[in-house]
């Protein structure tokens, strides 16, 4: 069956069974709530300026790294920058 121990094998089969009991006891629960009302609402929060701007600054520093990871994955020119050094001439 693998490279794997005996008793990971076991571990691994109870907490297959232990997640889906939890499962199980868990979708009524979710069927009852598909049918209740949402309640959500939009609110005014009350935070500070600076700590509104900080953490615009930052999302946009996290789309453009995705941005630059989606443009390496692509195989673009020079994605790989400055990891690939040995690959630049």
């Amino acid at each position: 069956m693998g490279d794997v121990y005996g008793g990971e094998r076991i571990t691994h089969a109870v907490m297959g069974i232990i997640y889906g009991a939890m499962l199980a006891n868990l979708l009524p629960t979710l069927w009852r709530w598909l049918h209740l009302p949402t309640a959500f609402a939009p609110a005014e929060t009350a935070a500070p300026e600076p700590l509104r701007w900080s953490l615009a600054i930052m999302a946009c520093g996290v789309f453009l790294s995705g941005v630059r990871d989606l443009y390496a994955a692509l195989g673009l020119p020079h994605g790989g920058w400055p990891w690939d050094k040995e690959k630049r001439s």
